[in-house]
C-alpha cells in the first residue's frame, strides 16, 4: 500500500479513502482546509499516523513535516524507460535512430544499464560506453552485441551516473530524475483526485503490476 496527502480545501475531518489502481492499493488521506492553514501540521500528523496504522509503507510524494517517512522513488521507472526515451529524444531532434550514436555513462555495469545496452543494440548505429569500473565488460559486451562500441560523443547521452549537464544529456541517476522536456504517462490510467501519476507508475513497477510496454514518453514541447 502507498498513500498520499490531499488537502481538499473544504470543511470536514481527516479521512482515509482506499483506491484500487491496477491492483495496487493507493490510500488517499483527505485533509480539510488548505495546506497552509493554522491547523494543517496537526492534521498532517494525524493523517500520517492513520496511514501508518492502515499499513501504508510509502508516500507518493515527500512530506515536509516528516521528511524521514519513506517515499516512492522514480529512478527505476525512468531507467526502465531509457530506450523509448532515447528514441523519442532522437526523433524529436530530427535524427534517425539507426544512424545515431548513443552514449551511456555509468559508475559500473548495473542490471538496468546492461538491459538498456541490449535493447538499444537493435535500434541504433553504435553505442559509446563509458564505465568508471570497466573490468573488461565493454569488450565482452561488444562481442555479445555484435554492435560497434565507439569512443566518441553520442548524439544523445544516457547518464546512469552524474555527468555535467548539457544539451543532449538525459540524466537518469538521481533518486528523482528530472528529464527536462519529457514526461511519462500511461494512457487510460484512472487516478484518484490530486494523486501524482509518476510515483504511482513507479510503485506499480516496483510491485510488478505496470504494463511497461504501454507507458508512453511524451515530449512537452510538441
Amino acid at each position: 500500500m502507498v498513500g498520499y496527502l490531499h488537502f481538499t480545501g473544504s470543511r470536514g475531518r481527516v479521512q482515509l479513502v482506499p483506491h484500487d489502481v491496477l491492483g495496487l492499493t493507493v490510500c488517499e488521506a483527505r485533509l480539510p482546509k488548505a495546506e497552509k492553514s493554522r491547523f494543517a501540521p496537526r492534521r498532517m500528523r494525524k493523517a500520517l499516523d492513520r496511514l501508518d496504522r492502515a499499513g501504508c509503507r510509502r508516500l507518493l510524494s515527500p512530506c515536509a513535516l516528516m521528511p524521514w517517512y519513506p517515499v516512492v522513488r522514480t529512478r527505476s521507472l525512468w531507467q526502465a524507460m531509457a530506450v523509448p526515451l532515447t528514441l523519442t529524444y532522437l526523433r524529436s531532434q530530427g535524427l534517425d535512430p539507426r544512424r545515431s550514436v548513443v552514449a551511456l555513462r555509468g559508475d559500473r555495469m548495473t542490471r538496468s544499464l546492461y538491459k538498456t545496452c541490449l535493447a538499444l543494440a537493435g535500434e541504433v548505429s553504435a553505442l559509446s560506453l563509458d564505465l568508471r569500473q570497466d573490468d573488461g565488460l565493454v569488450w565482452r559486451l561488444q562481442q555479445e552485441l555484435g554492435l560497434p562500441l565507439v569512443d566518441r560523443a553520442g548524439d544523445v547521452t544516457l547518464a546512469f551516473a552524474p555527468v555535467t549537464a548539457g544539451p543532449g544529456v538525459l540524466p537518469l541517476w538521481a533518486e528523482e530524475p528530472e528529464v527536462a522536456g519529457f514526461h511519462l504517462t500511461l494512457p487510460g490510467l484512472s487516478l484518484p483526485e490530486s494523486c501524482p501519476e509518476l510515483p504511482v507508475l513507479s510503485a506499480l513497477l516496483d510491485e510488478g503490476r505496470l504494463p511497461l510496454h504501454q507507458v508512453l514518453v511524451v515530449p512537452d514541447f510538441t
